[in-house]
């Protein structure tokens, strides 16, 4: 049910199914009888304490900003403190510094700091013998289900993001940013291609010494399958379901692109801006999922 596909369904059937390996199964769904469909428990925002959970992880949530606030190991016996959200970069149209504009082939925003594309979360929870969810509803063309399962080691997290607003005239570019009060030393570490894990330091190269002209772009990194920041003593890592950018702009955070919506031509060969209008002329929707793991 994304927003500004054609039709759309009142309700969502949900079933736990097992496949075995190079195999398949098959379900048949049967209405029994006419009627409305169980509807489970929910809670609306303003939840005293919300939370999720499951035999391994306890996820909780700020009753106030309906967002994520800590995640808790139930199997190591050790929490941490984790603030997500999304934000968007306002994408540069040329500078003083660079006519260089941020298009299809070039990230470049024209500040460090992306703005919230919220504050608060209008939060509603969800409880079922099958899963656990906490639905985030952050704007318009912004929202997220965090989702807990039985024997699920991992929270899963399912953002629906667009269509991005440029009405405004500003081309966006969105993340979603995770923080957390481990000390990191500007060090992050991505996949290669799916394989061997690199480590990054911000602002830095191995083989020159670096005048980095671009804090936040320079600083970026393709990231295939996962990102993740440690210390001595914990790690949070991020699994992508799509190759995607990804960097620690600030110590202890750790940040995915996730859409991108522009307004001027890079001049890189598409002689046209990364603005595509989708079928409804409205632009495009994009649903994706990260798996975190602590």
């Amino acid at each position: 049910r994304l927003r500004g596909g054609a039709g759309g369904a009142p309700g969502e059937l949900l079933f736990q199914a097992w496949a075995p390996p190079l195999g398949f199964s098959a379900f048949g769904v049967k209405q029994l009888s006419p009627g409305s469909p169980w509807d489970p428990p929910r809670w609306p925002s303003g939840d005293p304490e919300p939370q999720i959970e499951n035999e391994h992880l306890r996820v909780l949530f700020d009753p106030v900003t309906g967002h994520l606030r800590e995640i808790q190991n139930l199997d190591k016996g050790f929490s941490l403190p984790v603030f997500q959200s999304f934000y968007w970069y306002n994408a540069s149209a040329g500078d003083e510094q660079s006519p260089q504009a941020s298009g299809a082939y070039i990230f470049r925003p024209n500040a460090s700091a992306p703005f919230p594309v919220a504050k608060r979360a209008a939060t509603r929870l969800l409880k079922t013998p099958l899963v656990q969810e906490l639905h985030q509803n952050f704007s318009a063309w912004c929202s997220q289900v965090l989702r807990l399962r039985p024997g699920q080691p991992y929270l899963e997290l399912e953002w629906t993001v667009g269509p991005i607003p440029v009405s405004d005239g500003l081309g966006k570019e969105v993340i979603s940013r995770f923080e957390t009060p481990l000390r990191t030393d500007g060090r992050f570490y991505t996949d290669s291609n799916g394989r061997q894990v690199l480590e990054r330091r911000r602002d830095y190269r191995p083989t020159w010494n670096l005048s980095q002209s671009e804090p936040v772009a320079g600083n970026y990194y393709p990231v295939n399958t996962r990102i993740f920041i440690k210390d001595q003593k914990v790690q949070l890592t991020v699994l992508t379901d799509r190759s995607q950018g990804g960097s620690s702009i600030l110590d202890g955070s750790l940040e995915l692109m996730v859409h991108r919506r522009l307004l001027h031509d890079d001049n890189r060969g598409l002689a046209e801006p990364l603005n595509e209008p989708g079928e409804d002329g409205q632009g495009l929707v994009v649903r994706g999922r990260h798996l975190v793991l602590l």
